[in-house]
């Protein structure tokens, strides 16, 4: 037998089970009870699983709400990056090509037979460069001082080549000048013809170098088929001769004679032998004989040959009958 003693103390009031006074006959003794076998089974060492009770149903069985968890903002999104635009170089090209022209065109317009090339370096220089200002006044271009420089050395690169055409140009006339004096100093002076203005077929017209010049009276011509300038009915040849007292080597590649009947021109008649002088040099003291033949318009009559050596001789005038 087992004595329980009720409790001494007061429950609060309203609690189940509790509120009454002691037993007044003391101490309730209560029986014992007897403990029962547990039914053996094969799985009686093992105890049933137990489901964990969670703390929302514990706090709400204690009479305590619920502990709200705090509210956590979500992460922010990360945003891609952009890569940024690189930088744009600047465009000092022009600005220093200019100053590389006007460098050049400085250096070419040192000597003065170039002064056309400088004018041009010059000019394609002073372009640039002041394209090359405008970008630098608009940031676009960093190189100011090199552009500025440009263009100075471009203005001045044309304008020695200015110069140097100048020069030049003078050089050319004072040469010209001086050899015009030399050619006036020692060119020959035209020989005057003799005081008699013409002379008879077969005489010697003499100049006054000492140039003497002899024609023959004119002799019937039978010209070839192959003769240029016979378009008259009559021809005639005459026979010239040039002897060379002057001192000096004469040329003949200007020699020409001319004739006349009867106040009427005769055509020069070109054959295989006959028509031009010869082209060798006639030295002083030498003669040269040639033959020249004529197409007239009549075989009677006065005739007349006028012989010319050179520019600087007048021509030398025979006259005769046919």
């Amino acid at each position: 037998m087992t004595t329980v003693q009720p409790p001494r103390h007061r429950a609060p009031a309203g609690a189940q089970g509790f509120g009454r006074e002691p037993h007044p006959s003391g101490p309730v003794t209560v029986a014992p009870r007897v403990a029962r076998r547990p039914v053996s089974t094969p799985d009686a060492s093992v105890e049933p699983p137990t489901t964990p009770i969670s703390r929302a149903a514990l706090d709400a069985a204690a009479g305590k709400h619920p502990q709200r968890s705090p509210i956590v903002p979500p992460a922010p999104v990360a945003m891609a990056a952009v890569p940024a635009a690189p930088p744009v170089p600047p465009r000092n090209g022009l600005g220093i090509a200019g100053l590389v022209l006007g460098v050049c065109g400085l250096v070419v317009g040192m000597i003065p037979l170039f002064g056309m090339g400088a004018i041009l370096l010059g000019v394609i220089g002073l372009v640039l460069g002041l394209v090359g200002v405008t970008r630098a006044r608009r940031r676009i271009a960093t190189n100011t001082k090199t552009a500025v420089s440009g263009v100075v050395a471009c203005v001045l690169a044309i304008a020695l080549g200015i110069t140097g055409l100048v020069i030049v140009a003078n050089a050319f006339t004072q040469l010209d000048q001086d050899l015009s004096a030399i050619g006036a100093g020692t060119a020959p002076v035209s020989a005057p013809a003799p005081a008699t203005s013409a002379v008879a077929f077969g005489q010697t017209f003499t100049y006054a170098d000492g140039l003497a010049v002899t024609v023959s009276e004119p002799a019937a011509y039978d010209p070839s088929s192959y003769a240029a300038g016979n378009t008259n009915p009559y021809a005639y040849s005459v026979t010239v001769r040039v002897t060379n007292n002057t001192g000096a080597a004469f040329d003949p590649v200007l020699l020409h004679a001319a004739m006349s009947t009867g106040g009427a021109p005769a055509s020069q008649i070109f054959d295989a032998e006959t028509g031009m002088p010869p082209q060798n040099q006639l030295q002083p003291g030498r003669s040269m004989t040639y033959d020249v033949a004529f197409s007239t318009t009549t075989n009677s009559g006065e005739a007349q040959v006028d012989v010319t050596p050179s520019f600087d001789h007048d021509a030398a005038v025979f006259t005769g009958t046919l």
